[in-house]
């Protein structure tokens, strides 16, 4: 059975002059896509903006706005060392923060950002750096309410820039900020009654399984909090400092009612402290950790569980336990699977003479299962535990596009197709329950992707991406699992795959430090080696010229806080034209579905260990293989 936990959201587009455009920035082919210069592209995206600001009717809809942003994108991608690439990059950046500003739309303005940020690191030399320099300043500055942040960009605009025009507008704003704000002040002080200056508390978001419940927090900028626990009755609260609530939030209930979360209550604690309070029957443990770009405070609970090992520990929740006989038919699972007679029973029968012996009665004896590569027994496999369901999770998706490749296929549309096609694959076996994450073009928070997980009681979680790198030549398969950083490409990736800057990852990389489940990344280095080595193997079928660039650690947001061993696959680069051509065949894709499939059965298999048929103790013991 498939579940998924999203509807279709779609978006209208104008009637009126689209159909023109929107041709223009269609998929072109392959063999005409190799043939267009950088300069054909970047001239073809302008015209594609001009269009746009030309019409009225295509201004109303934000779709139009991030598609010539992402045509800007190909330039860079298809040609980066072409001098038409910080120009891609400062259009696409201001069409981003266009849209941002217009539609209210903060992941427009963070990948904004990024567009100024690869401009700035990629093209140190573009007559473009003070304005990008300047452009992340007011962003920050202005709509994502980050006053440190765009200090510190204004201050490396001084001092990079000089004597440029955006440096003078920069010492301006800085004069403005550090002058003080005369206020009328009344016999008593009013500071702490308005929420001038204060952090705005947005929303609060939820996902509910049996067991485990995600809470995110999302807020304007950086808060500093602190936490507590309190009895009679139960409850941990979180009081953000120097924030207030939006109107929307003011005094609301949250009712949970999971069997050990009841309510979320949020209010004004004080005049510039936001109390979160959760009461909750029983908790186990949580974990709190903060995300940035957007600001959130995510809280994982767990409830109180059964003992490890007991029956309903090891079976997966709506899964009934897999029994089968050696001759393979599920009805004579019950007779199989009995242990040997009582000693001392014996037959009412005589004994015929040993020729003519039936055969003894057997028995499935289950032998250990196998230890992981560096020979250990994590407590999963001393548990015995199985993996059936399973999370395919589809990166980027809805206005996130992720990487796009010379020929125009974009990432969420190539992981979404791989992605059913392993989910279909995986049913066909019979043996394993599949939940996608997405199973439409839509958008889902990272950290919603891991709630789903967690929530649906999920054993094993896979997030399907696509690769994309500054070097053309960069091409190959690899694949993560949640730890720290261990190169430069590593932290790379996640860093556009979190959608943050790098100068995040070290922040995140301390946050990780706090939470890592350890007792999940020997299972996950494990399930990462299955997949990867099975996805080698049929890349190379396909391409002998394919690159095995291994098994690697980095901390993905959408990693973070998993129950489940847990892996993140990137299948090939689509910045890559030979990748890309391969990722553009429905033969290929097909391939690499059928890899990751053989990965997650040759893993869970290793979780059973190897059935043995037990005779006679006259009778050598047989293998029963697997």
């Amino acid at each position: 059975m498939r579940w998924t936990v999203n509807s279709v959201r779609g978006v209208a587009l104008a009637a009126a002059g689209l159909t023109v455009l929107l041709s223009s920035l269609g998929d072109p082919s392959p063999v005409l896509a190799e043939q267009k210069t950088a300069q054909t592209l970047y001239e073809e995206a302008l015209a594609a903006e001009k269009s746009l600001a030309s019409s009225k009717n295509l201004q109303a809809e934000k779709a139009v706005w991030l598609k010539v942003a992402r045509q800007y994108h190909v330039v860079v991608l298809s040609y980066p060392r072409s001098g038409y690439c910080d120009d891609a990059l400062y259009h696409e950046g201001e069409l981003y923060r266009k849209a941002g500003a217009r539609f209210g739309d903060r992941d427009a303005m963070v990948q904004a950002l990024d567009a100024y940020h690869l401009l700035l690191k990629g093209y140190p030399d573009s007559k473009w750096g003070p304005a990008a320099r300047l452009a992340r300043a007011d962003l920050y500055l202005n709509s994502l309410s980050n006053e440190k942040a765009a200090r510190e960009e204004m201050s490396a605009l001084l001092t990079g820039w000089p004597n440029s025009t955006e440096a003078a507008d920069a010492r301006r704003l800085l004069a403005n900020l550090d002058r003080p704000e005369k206020v009328e002040r009344p016999a008593e002080p009013t500071r702490r009654t308005t929420p001038s200056g204060l952090v705005e508390v947005r929303n609060i978001r939820q996902w509910t399984g049996k067991e485990y419940t995600r809470i995110v927090i999302d807020t304007a900028d950086e808060v500093e909090f602190n936490r507590g626990r309190l009895t009679h009755p139960d409850r941990i609260y979180f009081d953000l400092f120097n924030t207030h609530l939006s109107e929307s939030l003011a005094s609301e209930v949250f009712q949970v009612g999971d069997g050990f979360l009841k309510q979320i209550r949020v209010g004004q604690n004080k005049p510039d402290v936001v109390r979160v309070v959760l009461d909750f029957e029983s908790i186990s443990r949580y974990n709190v950790f903060y995300l940035p770009d957007p600001h959130r405070l995510v809280v994982d609970i767990l409830g109180i569980k059964p003992e490890p090992g007991s029956p309903a520990d090891v079976s997966s929740p709506g899964l009934p336990p897999r029994t089968a006989s050696a001759s393979g038919d599920p009805s004579d699972a019950e007779a199989s699977a009995t242990s040997p007679p009582p000693p001392g029973e014996v037959s009412a029968e005589p004994q015929p003479a040993s020729a003519d012996l039936p055969p003894a009665p057997v028995a499935m004896l289950p032998l250990p299962p196998e230890p992981t590569s560096d020979g250990r027994f994590p407590l999963s496999r001393q548990l015995g535990l199985e993996a059936r369901r399973v999370i395919i999770d589809p990166g980027h998706g809805g206005h996130d596009p992720g990487a796009t490749s010379h020929n125009g296929l974009q990432e969420k549309d190539l992981v979404l197709d791989i992605s059913r096609r392993v989910a279909k694959f995986l049913e066909t076996q019979g043996n394993y329950e599949v939940i996608l994450t997405r199973n439409d073009d839509v958008f889902i928070p990272l950290e919603e992707r891991t709630a789903i997980a967690n929530s649906q009681g999920a054993d094993l979680f896979v997030s399907i991406h696509a690769n994309a790198s500054r070097n053309r030549r960069a091409r190959g398969l690899e694949t993560y699992y949640l730890n720290l950083a261990t190169s430069p490409e590593a932290e790379e990736t996640a860093a556009r795959e979190n959608a943050v800057s790098t100068r995040r990852m070290t922040e995140l990389e301390e946050l990780l430090s706090q939470i890592m489940n350890n007792s999940k990344i020997a299972e996950s280095r494990e399930f990462a080696h299955h997949v990867h080595q099975s996805m080698v193997k049929r890349a190379v079928e396909s391409d002998r010229h394919s690159r095995d660039l291994g098994v690697k650690t980095a901390p993905f947001y959408v990693l973070l806080g998993a129950n489940m061993p847990s892996v993140l696959i990137e299948v090939s680069f689509l910045s890559n034209s030979d990748d890309a051509t391969l990722l553009s065949s429905g033969d290929f894709r097909h391939k690499i579905a059928e890899s990751i499939v053989e990965g997650i059965t040759t893993y869970t298999t290793t979780l059973k260990g190897v059935a043995r048929v037990a005779t006679s103790p006259m009778t050598r013991d047989i293998d029963g293989g697997r």
